[in-house]
């Protein structure tokens, strides 16, 4: 279960950002997750709640956006997110060059109390 370190490492940078802000605690932490990237949301909510007591984000509302992947095709200059069967461009059907490939998890805000 990867989420668990996932969550070691989430809650350690949670944590240094929110110091820095100078925040009492951590009210809601959204993060980006690509569908690739083989996460699962239940897993990293529990384990995060696990390892969260005692913290500035304890009892933290944990907010996940899904990403998908994304290509470019140079033929048709066509951003497109591949589907299920095929990395093919929807317009020229083209394989097109990767932009994301969706196993990212980001940060992207915190919501904090000072």
């Amino acid at each position: 279960m990867h989420e668990l370190a996932l969550s070691a490492y989430l809650l350690e940078s949670v944590e240094e950002h929110a110091r820095e802000a100078g925040a009492l605690s951590v009210v809601t932490i959204n993060l980006v997750v690509g569908e690739r990237s083989c996460v699962e949301d239940e897993a990293l909510r529990f384990c995060f709640e696990l390892l969260s007591p005692g913290t500035l984000a304890e009892g933290a509302q944990l907010v996940l956006w899904r990403v998908p992947m994304r290509f470019w095709c140079n033929t048709c200059a066509a951003a497109y997110t591949p589907d299920s069967e095929s990395f093919r461009c929807p317009r020229c059907g083209t394989v097109g060059g990767v932009v994301d490939d969706g196993t990212d998890v980001l940060i992207e805000s915190l919501e904090i109390e000072t």
